[in-house]
């Protein structure tokens, strides 16, 4: 297994604890992000690069990794991936390189 899937299953297994120790608020939760996420005028897939780019900004790795592996299985290519990668970069600076590499190299390992 690939780092990236190691912190994709450790994340997955810590999201899942909360949501069995506060089921109310994390399903509220969980309905915000199928709302956020549906088909529109600007596909899931697009809908989650998005998401990837605030995570870059905002320094989350988990974020990073978790929206990274939701924009690949909805489709996003690796060229959309690193055109996003540059936008986060042009708006995060140094910090935003950092985590840019991180979504790629997890791109290319799930």
């Amino acid at each position: 297994m690939t780092d990236a899937r190691d912190k994709l299953t450790a994340m997955n297994a810590r999201a899942a604890a909360l949501y069995k120790a506060d089921p109310k608020t994390m399903a509220a939760f969980r309905g915000l992000m199928t709302a956020a996420g549906r088909e529109g005028r600007i596909s899931p897939a697009m809908k989650e690069l998005i998401a990837l780019a605030v995570a870059i900004g905002r320094g989350c790795e988990d974020c990073v990794i978790f929206h990274t592996s939701e924009a690949r299985s909805h489709g996003a290519s690796r060229d959309e991936l690193l055109e996003v990668l540059a936008v986060a970069i042009e708006m995060s600076g140094g910090p935003g390189t950092v985590y840019a590499a991180k979504s790629l190299a997890a791109f290319d390992e799930l």
